[in-house]
């Protein structure tokens, strides 16, 4: 099977009979059905099925030359993540201490809270934590498109399992969803949503009757347009609900420590150029993301990484020096 090369020539039949036994293989190890290679291949399901059986009328060394293109593609794939560095799903550092404090005091009361700060800071990451080892904890991730009321409310029904689509119906269905929960929603990348959507978010909570927390996760203009516009009327009722603020603009020098311990980095060189990536813009995020290419790097040669291999990384991530 591994002499087998997708080129212009044509396949003998045992060579299609042995792509075809390699297929099933990797549908028996991954779990994927026909229609799942179908589509990873990019061949239409219809001409798929035909081939893999053995039934197909057209040109059936065509179909084995694109399934052994992807075949072939999944080696250099496993290859690949085998040398790709592994990372905590979540690292405590001192500022998800004070975001996950912010996100139970919501959860708890309930009440409405913010979270504000610079990108890379790790309030997503602590969002998703707080979700995974609690009860009832919805994460709606706003974007541009969503940014509108009807938006975000069908972004909300998403991560809540409601399939009403109407938009007259579609708040009450998600109050009803919620209420009695003693549950948390926290809608993240919030910078995105208008004032309207941010009142609706808002409506929510207090049709809930106390019994579902909410919390605004985003940048630093979340908490500057509430902040600036607080006691004008269209943000009075929003405004005057919140229960607790959290902002932060940077990673505290600390977090960087935390997050350098966590890749066992005790090189103070080394030590000293993240700590110089991480107070850029895009913070620990950024660290990390250079962390992992050049952890992939020196794999790939086959050597210990180095700060060489980090400041490659950084010349490949950004054109700011460090």
């Amino acid at each position: 099977m591994n002499n087998i090369v997708a080129t212009d020539s044509t396949f003998t039949d045992e060579e299609i009979q042995e792509i075809r036994s390699r297929v099933q293989e990797v549908m028996d190890a991954e779990g994927y059905s026909q229609a799942d290679v179908a589509k990873l291949t990019g061949v239409k399901y219809g001409t798929f099925t035909g081939w893999f059986k053995g039934t197909y009328a057209g040109n059936n060394s065509r179909v084995a030359g694109e399934v052994q293109i992807w075949l072939s593609g999944l080696g250099e794939k496993k290859q690949t993540a085998k040398r790709v560095p592994r990372i905590p799903d979540y690292v405590e550092t001192p500022s998800t201490i004070e975001f996950m404090s912010a996100l139970q005091y919501a959860h708890v009361l309930p009440e409405i809270a913010i979270i504000a700060g610079g990108a890379g800071i790790s309030k997503t990451t602590a969002c998703e934590q707080y979700a995974r080892t609690n009860r009832n904890v919805w994460v709606a991730t706003m974007e541009p498109s969503t940014k509108g009321t009807h938006g975000m409310l069908l972004e909300l029904a998403e991560v809540l399992g409601i399939t009403e689509k109407s938009p007259t119906k579609l708040s009450k269905a998600i109050v009803n969803r919620v209420d009695g929960t003693n549950g948390l929603i926290i809608i993240d990348e919030a910078q995105h949503l208008t004032t309207e959507a941010l009142d609706q978010a808002r409506s929510i909570y207090d049709k809930a009757r106390g019994t579902v927390g909410l919390v605004f996760v985003g940048n630093e203009t979340v908490y500057a347009r509430l902040e600036g516009n607080g006691r004008k009327p269209g943000f009075a009722q929003l405004f005057s609900r919140v229960g607790v603020r959290c902002t932060q603009n940077q990673p505290k020098a600390a977090d960087m420590c935390a997050l350098i311990a966590a890749w066992d980095i005790t090189e103070k060189e080394e030590i000293r150029y993240l700590k110089a990536i991480a107070r850029k813009p895009g913070a620990l995020r950024g660290m990390t993301k250079c962390l992992q290419l050049a952890t992939l790097l020196a794999n790939g040669a086959g050597v210990p990484r180095t700060i060489e291999h980090i400041k490659m990384a950084w010349e490949k991530h950004s054109s700011s020096a460090v």
